[in-house]
């Protein structure tokens, strides 16, 4: 299971954008303020577990694994490749198309 992007700002946010973001940047843990090495309070990208947006929600990470997906039956017939893009750069983080069902 991995991060494949974060939640914040209600939107979707790759992991480059997410971690070039200034305001995560800046936010130090407790540990580090006090002097106290810290291998705990940061995930795999560097971004603080208890990490807020400017709403005061905590962000998310997406995993490999989460659904992020329209799973409608009605949607999918219209859109059967779906994409997971980053609302800052736009660039697509994921894909997902519907197997169509095949009949003999």
């Amino acid at each position: 299971m991995r991060i494949i992007a974060y939640t914040y700002g209600a939107d979707y946010h790759c992991i480059d954008c997410t971690t070039r973001n200034k305001k995560f940047q800046r936010t130090l843990c407790i540990h580090y303020i006090q002097g106290i090495p810290c291998t705990n309070c940061r995930d795999s990208n560097g971004l603080l577990y208890e990490q807020k947006d400017n709403d005061g929600n905590l962000v998310h990470p997406l995993f490999s694994t989460d659904e992020w997906q329209e799973l409608d039956p009605s949607f999918l017939e219209d859109n059967p490749t779906q994409y997971l893009a980053c609302g800052d750069c736009h660039k697509t983080i994921d894909e997902y198309t519907v197997e169509s069902e095949v009949t003999a």
